[in-house]
This record gives structure tokens, sequence and C-alpha cells, in this order.
């Protein structure tokens, strides 16, 4: 009998390699050169190339001066915390959360605390109590199949959080990059921002939906405050990377976003199926966390009874490579009634980056390591 050798990866979510549309972003890419190279060549146009500024604001229905378009959200989000949070200031943060977030949050000098995470979004109760202590430079929420956790926010849900934020004064930045990746036929849980712009501000990205390598990311908020941000984004990088920009509006232009998303989830339905499968097989007591219908991730807590102590060593050696749990935790809101061992406990599953049939060994190994 043949031994399986072959490494499996289930640490980044990260597009498949045959999801990318080479081809397409080539003839992008050429087209801007010959039509815009003076503008797309050289420095400037520091907020975006506007032509994409513009696409973007009539997608979100506001003006251009409330869009900022940058090289990534990653690299926004930090600009933006950079504007928002002052030494000593708390961040809260869903619980567990994008770990890069959180570290993002502490370098620019935030407490980041954790709000746990239910079926349907934030715990309320916890959150409250958490606000009742302290009011948070922002609140960070990826509410459309969050990574790590793949749930989605609850339309109920969303509203109460805005609610709060009213109540408390506070910023909540929605991260929703994979909104747009959903795989079945469901009505979507609106924006947060469509609840109350006030109170919202918008991060996402084309890497998910097009190629991460672009580095296209854009923010949706307050005029003023996409300005500071804006100046902030000029006295760090001097100009954003127009050529990519511009081949994404290209590539928006001659309509092939719409088909591109359609490939991604023809592509990634199946995965998805195949890790849900997998678990139910080979890991039928542990129920994950979510049963999302979107996004890059499914995610499971391993029952206090498992053997999860050096899992992440233990998986290397077995050729199964994950992401540590605990990097996806922040500090414990302060309710004295907290399970440490949860951030040990805790394995996010990304699946689209691999085939079915690796989905299954990798969830195979991982059964046989617990």
């Amino acid at each position: 009998m043949q031994v399986n050798t072959e490494t499996i990866f289930l640490t980044r979510g990260v597009p498949a390699v045959e999801a990318l549309p080479d081809e397409w972003l080539a003839g992008c890419m050429q087209a801007v050169l010959q039509s815009d190279g003076a503008t797309v060549l050289q420095y400037g146009n520091i907020g975006g190339y506007p032509p994409l500024r513009k696409m973007l604001a009539e997608d979100f229905k506001v003006s251009p001066e409330e869009v900022l378009v940058g090289n990534g959200s990653l690299h926004l989000q930090d600009l933006l915390a950079a504007c928002l949070i002052k030494p000593g200031d708390t961040v809260l943060v869903e619980q567990p959360s994008y770990d890069r977030a959180i570290k993002t949050f502490r370098r620019r000098g935030a407490r980041v605390i954790g709000i746990p995470l239910e079926q349907d979004g934030l715990n309320l109760e916890k959150l409250e109590a958490e606000l009742r202590r302290q009011v948070p430079a922002f609140l960070y929420l990826i509410p459309d199949f969050q990574n790590p956790t793949g749930i989605t926010t609850s339309e109920p849900k969303r509203r109460e959080i805005l609610s709060l934020a009213e109540k408390y004064g506070f910023w909540v930045i929605e991260d929703v990059p994979y909104r747009l990746l959903r795989y079945r036929e469901s009505t979507p849980p609106p924006l947060l921002r469509e609840i109350n712009p006030t109170r919202v501000i918008t991060i996402s990205s084309y890497s998910k939906l097009i190629s991460p390598a672009m580095r296209v990311g854009y923010m949706v908020g307050p005029a003023e405050l996409v300005a500071k941000v804006t100046r902030l984004a000029e006295d760090t990088i001097l100009t954003p990377v127009l050529v990519s920009q511009a081949a994404v509006a290209e590539f928006r232009r001659r309509g092939l976003l719409e088909t591109n998303i359609e490939r991604l989830k023809a592509l990634y339905t199946p995965r998805l199926e195949a890790m849900l499968d997998a678990l139910q097989r080979y890991l039928p007591q542990v129920t994950p966390l979510s049963r999302p219908e979107g996004g890059f991730f499914v995610s499971i807590m391993l029952p206090p009874e498992a053997n999860y102590s050096n899992l992440f060593n233990r998986a290397k050696e077995a050729g199964l490579m994950l992401t540590e749990g605990s990097t996806f935790f922040a500090e414990w809101a302060d309710d004295g009634n907290q399970d440490s061992t949860q951030a040990s406990r805790f394995v996010r599953l990304p699946f689209p980056a691999i085939e079915p049939a690796q989905i299954e060994e990798g969830v195979r190994r991982l059964a046989g390591l617990i």
C-alpha cells in the first residue's frame, strides 16, 4: 500500500493558484499602460486611481472623497489604526479574530480585547459589559464569513451592535473581503454601513476576488477621516501602486469581476463541501464553529479531553502544516469566566487553495493526532 507523504498546507487563507486570472490581468495591464501610461507610471493620485475610486463611490453610494484606494486593505487598516488609536486606547475585536489585525492594533499601541463569538456573531451581553468598563477607539469586525471562524453576523446583531456604537460613541470597522464569495443561494445580511453609515468605516480589497499580489484595497468612511488617512498614506508611501489600481478598474470595466467571482464560486464550493464532509467523517465528535455558506475558512474547537498539547509541532511532523490557534486570540474581556485552553484547542482550516483529496487527507491526519 502506497503511503501518502505529501505535505498538506492548512495554513494561510490564500486563493487557489488556478483561480488567478493571469491572462485577463495581462490584457488589462497592457490596455491601461497604452491608454493612460503617463498617469499610472507617475507619482500622484494619492487617494487612488480616479476611475476606480469613482467606481467604488458608485458601489457604496458615496462621494469619491469618502473613498481611499490603497496598497492592500491591511496597509489601509494600519494607517487607519494610526489615526484612531492613542497610546493606552482599547480596541475590541471578535474572539477569535484575524491574527494580523490583532498584531497591527497592538503595534499602534492599543490594548486589544476579544469579545466571544457565538454562532450568529458577538456575544452582545459581554460586549456591553465591556463597553460599560471602557469605550474603545473602535470595534473591529469581519461580519461576513469571518476569519478565522467562518461565522457570519446576523442582521439583528448588526443592528444591535450599531445601536451600542451610537449609545457609547465609538467607531465600528467592518472588514468585508469575503462578502461576495457566497457559495450558496441565500440573502446576505446588509452591510453595517447600510444600516448606519455614521458609525461605520468599511474596509475591503480585491485580493480574494482577483489577486493578492495586485495589492489593491480600499476604505470607505467620512470624508474628513479619509482625508486624514490619505495624508498619512502620502507621508508613508508617496504614491499608491496606480498600475495595479488601473488594471483592476479595467478588469471591472470589461465585466470580468463578475465573471471571475462566478469562477471562484464554482471552484471553491466543492472544496468547502469537502472540508465539512471530512470533518463529519473523521472528527464526528467535533462540531465546526459554523457551517459557512462562503468565504475561505472552517474552524473547530477541539474538546477539552482531546490531545491538543503541542499540536502545531506534532502536526508538522505528520506532514500537516497548521497555524497556531493562539495567534487568533486577543486578551480576554475581564469577566473572570474564560476558558484559558481555548486558544490551544482552536484550529483554523482554510480550504480554497487545496484540492478536495488533499483536504480529506489533511483532516484525516489531524484526526489521528488528537
